[in-house]
């Protein structure tokens, strides 16, 4: 009689027991970082991003908003910021069941303002040469042949050079022009004293002045 409570005894230890379970899938975490190169530089600045993507399932789609307005799909295109300012890159990766977020912060400076635009570098010479202290003073026999020569002025942001000439002081310009054959003139004195003025200036494409004249006053004689 004691061999059936024995079994049932067992019976009862079984189902005791934990019952068997099936093994559970933990679906990957979908993990993503972002870089910016460069991070930081002077406006306008191109920028290549670094996108690092991990545990996706399945094939992922890129929402990229570059801080400045503009938005893009390609991790692999570069941006460029056309003004000064701090931007924050995002990038978004989905899946069909995931969805990841990334940032990466761009500093862009503002572009240094254009230099400024400088006057012509003047190169005053004459045929005869003129003396005097600042070499000013031309002398000769009547009839007195003298030639101006402005041809080797240069103007440092290759702007139009403009030239005049006063070649007998009267305040008239008797010659005026741009490069070529106004930057080299002739003249010829007759007996007596005279005041020559040759100036140069640099001018735009649409011929408006963009500083003052720089003249040299010769004073001419012509002995009888």
């Amino acid at each position: 009689m004691r061999r059936p409570l024995a079994a049932a005894a067992a019976l009862a230890a079984l189902a005791a027991l934990p019952a068997c379970q099936k093994d559970q899938v933990v679906a990957p975490t979908l993990a993503v970082t972002c870089e910016a190169r460069p991070g930081s530089g002077a406006a306008p600045l191109p920028v290549s991003f670094l996108l690092g993507v991990s545990g996706a399932e399945g094939t992922f789609t890129v929402a990229i908003s570059y801080g400045d307005g503009a938005t893009g799909t390609s991790p692999d295109a570069s941006h460029t910021y056309t003004a000064g300012g701090s931007y924050v890159a995002a990038f978004t990766v989905t899946t069909a069941s995931q969805s990841a977020r990334c940032s990466t912060t761009v500093t862009v400076s503002s572009a240094p303002p254009p230099p400024a635009n400088r006057p012509p570098d003047p190169v005053f010479k004459s045929t005869p040469d003129a003396a005097g202290t600042n070499q000013d003073r031309i002398t000769g026999q009547a009839p007195l042949a003298v030639r101006f020569n402005l041809c080797a002025t240069t103007d440092p942001d290759a702007d139009l050079l403009w030239f005049s000439m006063d070649f007998d002081g009267n305040g008239r310009f008797d010659s005026e022009g741009t490069t070529g054959v106004f930057c080299r003139r002739d003249w010829t004195y007759d007996a007596g004293t005279w005041r020559a003025r040759v100036c140069v200036h640099d001018m735009t494409a649409s011929y408006e002045a963009l500083h003052d004249d720089q003249c040299k006053v010769y004073t001419v004689t012509a002995a009888p």
